[in-house]
């Protein structure tokens, strides 16, 4: 495949809100398994980016992820009326903190994929 079109295509995946959608779900449903799909979809969009060498697709990817769901918090979920449900924070101090958590899930993984490829060149030599 075109790596270009791998970027676009992984750029256009991250613009997925998904932390809004873990948020709404839970705020809608009362069910956390949105939290699980968002895992999963970060986790892949993670693997891809690390199989793929696209280390600043990621980074650009969270921060295009962040801001969609941002917009739909604010449109969606108000904070006055939803901070009774995610005490102690309100929807938008929830989600940013699924970012930052994400995110340094994220980079941790690279580090450690980057460490064991270290390691196993190392041990060929």
């Amino acid at each position: 495949m075109n790596k270009k079109l791998i970027k676009f295509l992984m750029l256009m995946a991250y613009c997925i809100p998904y932390g809004y959608l873990a948020i709404n779900g839970d705020a809608t449903s009362g069910t956390m398994i949105f939290y699980g799909f968002m895992i999963i979809g970060f986790g892949i969009l993670c693997r891809t980016a690390i199989i793929t060498h696209n280390i600043i697709i990621l980074i650009i990817g969270n921060i295009l992820s962040f801001v969609s769901s941002y917009f739909l918090i604010l449109r969606k979920l108000p904070s006055e009326e939803w901070s009774w449900y995610f005490k102690p924070f309100t929807p938008v101090g929830l989600l940013v903190l699924i970012t930052i958590v994400s995110f340094i899930i994220q980079i941790a993984s690279i580090i450690i994929v980057k460490a064991r490829k270290t390691s196993t060149n190392s041990d060929n030599v």
